[in-house]
């Protein structure tokens, strides 16, 4: 050994932290370790950055173990923000205050204007934004949800309307709609009367963004009482911004009982609602407002807090008098509506915006108003029924979302604690000199632990804010790798409990793996760690092998279930037990992923060696064959292989299924409507007046990418027999040239050209007929009345036609699942030899689609969307729909309520970053270890050609078998993951009312995947040259002597 005055500078900076840590513990007081730790951290940093090399694996794992559990974390914040503000977009009130006895007059009053004036007394409060005084349905005075005391309450309700323009006998006033999407409360069209208060401010915002004609009043219109209308009232009655109405009929209610109790002094009319609560009788009076204006038309909200009822037609209350007004408050018509800052809303969970606005509510309603305080109220949130859904619902989508993120977090930890592993054994030689120059146990622990805790700090810090400005984006994303930008503000901040969580689940972690690694490292015998000698643990190889099998029998499982059978299996699978089955589908893609890559590493480290015994016999390969045989390199080639396994399934996975659910996006938009636009009419049209409608609603519109009609066709509708006599099955009909206008697709159909006797049937309909042959025979029934003696009766006479059965079709564009899979589709060819030519050529439908613009165009997307808002308004037009809102209402909910996309564009993103970095950090660990093996190589006379040309083919053959098996795992895994894809498809489809259920087959995005790999090879070619070069050009004698 050489005297310690002959250390170089390089040696006596490199001792630095071991003389550091040399005096023993017990000689310091505490107040001395405390002190010395400023200059131990900064000692730390500076041994961290002269090593910075060996630790940029530790760097980069703990930055993806940051990186991705705070985006997990943070995610699940952002998905409640965006989740509770798109649920809140759509409410204009937060808040709906009535008094809280309905016939305590101690606590109440009768005065509209003191009622009223309670709003400003509630403004005081920072959270409330905005009050107005309504008159609309009766107080709510609840003891639980949808009890009597929910139900029993009634609103305002429109019953007649008059005036000089419009046809008012046209409009109707029943709304079963509203029955249909909330409880049984009330099937009327309702009224909501306003005060000034709502012409500016918070609640006039909410209520203009709605606004499509017109314009929402902005303060007091002298002369004008004005009115606001649904679009749909509005097209019924044919009415105008402007037009003004002579008189407004609505009725209000007086007082209720239970079917069976007399209601006593009604001056009005009795009428019975059969309610949830039970049925009951209310004595309605009728009240008239005259001398309307109409000022506005909105387009009606869709159906959500049914608390207010929906859609009423809003009326400003200088229509009112004061003895109506009076009468109104008096039978507790009368309410305060509330909007609340929502700023000020807690996003960090539900429970916490939940627990927020019940602090709210009870001190509200634990004070007096009123000019004595003798007003009690009634606080009733509106947000909270939201929340309720909300948390259930969203409990169970982050539940899938953190199973689909298992991977990426396991991955991250892996390339922790395989970078932790190396960066340590490239100190072993440094550690044992230490000691034999007097190092202790303990300072030598804590000189290695600070510099790898500082490492980890770093990544952490880095990886931490990374994903705060991360999550945003995951939550626009609209599509795989697709981002658009949406009109909520996210902002997921993480509390105290989740940063210390991911701060010990990352350096925490690091911490304990890197403190147990060093203790083996320096419980080594001295001679052990500078001769490089270790004893190793055999991995157990049979656990690995059959985690592979099982992961394997789970892929399986699941092809054949997504494909409804294969070989001898069903569509049930090779298992039939739910309980078994189950748990193969949850943790079967884990241990396909793990196993495999495990057992698939050894094949990968072992490449070399296969490939010479392919190739080997060729005179090139002789240098190479006799370099392998010296390669110390196996263990940690063999971690570079598994990590490039890990990393590339993950991106293969994340692709494969990311590009799958674009895909099932547009098919799902495509299944709903079928065309660039469907419109439904209240009855059978031809073609001809269902062009004119059309035509009718672009005149309107100043679009010139949406001015023409470029194809247009129908879906005909029919009953045909698999026998005569037999029952009734339904037919549908494509017209000739269907494809010009229908958005077909592979999966729909097996088949786009119906002519020339073709037909395919549906899953619920097949069973009619006999297709074992290739052809089925069907009948078409012709029902005539025949008079006789005694009355008439039905003949029936059947066509027929003999037709090559094609197939089974999935769905049909724009037609519902049940219409596709229980109906016969036959070709426009096949329904004149039927029916003849003369019902074809007189055809009429209530539902037609349309070709118009290249969807591609903006200004076409935009058009669409207005054009189908403006056949509302058009007199016979019950619905409209247009291809662009349909899709991308599926792409903002999946991006926003359910994240998937955005997270796998997550994984894909990260996995490809680490499969890069890993290739370039753990390649560069890996030969800087070898450098004594080149050097012997150099002394014995190879070249630098011959070097590079044997670390060439070593190291390629190894990355290219590795990402190969990774591309092949992670097809597998996919597969195996499809069972959790297609359930969870299969409910956000039917949750967004989807007409037929796409299934999920997979795609497979070849150029993507092979873009991701020559990015690693370019990454692992590289370091391969850079780490070999500086090698060859290190001092023999230096890098022998083990300097």
């Amino acid at each position: 050994m050489r005297p310690i005055g002959e250390k170089s500078l390089g040696d006596r900076i490199s001792d630095i932290p071991a003389d550091f840590s040399m005096r023993p513990i017990g000689e310091k007081s505490l107040g001395d370790r405390i002190s010395d730790i400023p200059a131990d951290f900064s000692t730390a940093i500076r041994s961290a950055w002269i090593g910075r090399e060996r630790g940029l694996a530790v760097f980069a794992g703990v930055f993806l173990a940051s990186l991705v559990i705070t985006t997990v974390f943070a995610y699940g914040v952002g998905l409640s923000q965006g989740a509770l503000q798109n649920s809140l977009n759509d409410e204009v009130y937060d808040a709906k205050v009535d008094f809280s006895s309905q016939n305590d007059w101690s606590s109440r009053t009768n005065d509209s204007a003191e009622w009223g004036s309670v709003c400003d007394e509630l403004l005081d409060r920072a959270e409330i934004i905005d009050c107005g005084l309504v008159y609309g349905r009766q107080g709510l005075r609840l003891s639980g949800f949808f009890d009597e005391g929910f139900a029993l309450p009634q609103p305002l309700n429109v019953i007649e309307v008059s005036g000089p323009t419009g046809n008012w006998d046209n409009v109707s006033w029943d709304y079963p709609e509203a029955l249909e999407n909330g409880p049984s409360i009330n099937g009327d069209r309702i009224m909501r009367i306003v005060d000034p208060s709502h012409y500016d401010g918070e609640l006039a915002d909410r209520y203009s963004n709605r606004v499509v004609y017109g314009s929402w009043p902005s303060g007091d219109l002298p002369g004008i009482n004005p009115v606001i209308l649904p679009s749909k009232i509005a097209s019924q009655a044919g009415i105008r911004v402007n037009d003004t109405i002579d008189s407004l009929n609505f009725t209000y209610v007086t007082d209720a009982e239970v079917i069976g109790s007399e209601l006593k002094d009604c001056e009005g009319e009795i009428i019975t609602r059969d309610l949830d609560a039970g049925v009951y009788q209310f004595c309605t009076v009728t009240m008239t407002l005259s001398d309307l204006t109409i000022v506005a038309v909105y387009e009606e909200w869709p159906f959500t807090n049914p608390t207010l009822l929906f859609n009423p037609v809003i009326v400003g209350d200088s229509a009112l008098s004061i003895s109506n007004r009076t009468t109104l408050v008096v039978n507790d018509h009368a309410y305060l509506g509330i909007a609340i800052d929502r700023n000020l809303l807690p996003t960090s969970s539900t429970d916490d915006a939940a627990d927020w606005l019940d602090v709210n509510r009870k001190e509200l309603e634990g004070q007096g108003y009123g000019p004595d305080g003798e007003i009690k109220i009634e606080y009733n949130d509106l947000i909270s029924g939201t929340i309720v859904f909300l948390r259930i619902f969203l409990g169970l989508v982050q539940v899938f979302d953190y199973i689909l993120m298992i991977p990426i977090v396991i991955l991250s930890f892996a390339v922790l604690i395989y970078g932790l592993i190396l960066s340590l054994e490239q100190r072993k030689r440094e550690i044992s000199i230490h000691r034999v120059i007097g190092g202790t146990e303990r300072g030598l622990r804590g000189m290695v632990l600070r510099e790898l805790a500082a490492i980890s700090v770093a990544g952490w810090i880095l990886g931490y804010l990374v994903a705060l400005l991360s999550v945003p984006l995951i939550l626009d994303a609209v599509g795989f790798m697709s981002f658009e930008k949406g009109d909520l503000d996210v902002n997921p901040t993480l509390g105290l409990g989740y940063t210390m969580s991911v701060f010990l689940l990352t350096v925490g972690i690091a911490y304990l793996v890197a403190r147990g690694r060093t203790k083996d490292f320096l419980e080594m015998e001295i001679d052990e760690g500078v001769r490089k000698v270790r004893s190793t643990r055999k991995p157990k190889t049979w656990l690995q092998v059959l985690a592979f099998g099982v992961g394997l029998l789970a892929a399986l499982e699941s092809y054949i279930e997504t494909s409804g059978g294969w070989g001898p299996w069903g569509a049930s699978g090779i298992i039939s037990g739910f309980f078994i089955d189950s748990l193969l589908a949850l943790f079967g893609p884990f241990a396909l992923w793990i196993g495999g890559a495990l057992v698939l590493g050894r094949i990968g480290g072992a490449a070399p060696r296969i490939v010479l015994k392919i190739i080997g016999w060729t005179p090139a390969m002789a240098d190479i064959r006799r370099g392998l045989r010296s390669s110390g390199s196996n263990e940690s080639v063999n971690r570079l292989a598994v990590i490039l396994l890990l990393t590339l399934s993950i991106v293969t996975l994340a692709a494969v299924q990311g590009y799958t659910g674009t895909l099932v996006d547009e098919r799902t938009a495509s299944a709903q409507v079928g065309a660039d636009l469907q419109v439904q009419f209240e009855g059978p049209v031809s073609e001809d007046v269902a062009r004119q409608r059309v035509n009718a609603a672009m005149s309107t519109l100043d679009n010139s990418a949406v001015d023409s009609i470029q194809s247009m066709t129908s879906v005909g509708s029919t009953f045909v027999t698999a026998q005569q006599g037999g029952g009734l099955v339904p037919a549908l009909v494509l017209f000739d040239n269907h494809e010009d206008t229908l958005i077909w697709d592979s999966q729909a159909s097996p088949i786009l050209n119906y002519q020339s006797s073709k037909v395919t049937i549906g899953e619920n309909a097949v069973d009619f007929f006999n297709v074992d042959d290739g052809t089925v025979e069907i009948f078409l029934p012709t029902f005539t009345p025949v008079i006789t003696g005694t009355g008439f009766e039905i003949s029936t006479t059947y066509t027929s036609t003999s037709l090559d059965y094609e197939g089974r079709h999935e769905w049909i564009p724009g037609m519902t699942g049940s219409e596709s899979t229980q109906a016969v589709l036959i070709g426009e060819s096949t329904y004149r030899e039927l029916a003849g030519n003369s019902t074809v050529d007189t055809y009429t439908s209530p539902r037609w689609f349309f070709e118009v613009c290249d969807q591609t165009d903006s200004d076409c997307q935009a058009g669409l969307e207005r054009l189908s808002a403006e056949l509302l308004n058009i007199e016979g037009v019950s619905l409209a729909l247009d291809w662009n809102s349909a899709h991308s209402e599926v792409e903002r909910n999946g991006g926003l309520i359910f994240g998937t996309q955005g997270l796998l564009s997550l994984q894909f993103v990260v996995a490809s970053m680490a499969s890069v970095a890993s290739a370039f950090v753990f390649l560069s660990l890996v030969l800087t270890q070898r450098k004594k093996e080149l050097a012997i190589l150099q002394a014995i006379g190879a070249s630098p050609s011959q070097i590079i040309r044997l670390v060439l083919f070593e190291i390629l053959a190894i990355v290219g078998m590795s990402m190969g098996l990774g591309i092949l795992l992670g097809l597998g895994i996919a597969q195996s993951f499809n069972g959790f894809f297609a359930i969870f498809g299969f409910l956000f489809q039917i949750f967004l009312g989807s007409q037929a259920v796409v299934d999920r087959t997979l795609v497979w995005p070849w150029m993507e995947l092979a873009f991701v790999n020559v990015i690693v090879l370019v990454s692992v070619i590289a370091a391969l040259l850079l780490v070999t070069r500086r090698a060859l050009n290190s001092d023999l004698a230096v890098v022998l002597k083990g300097e």
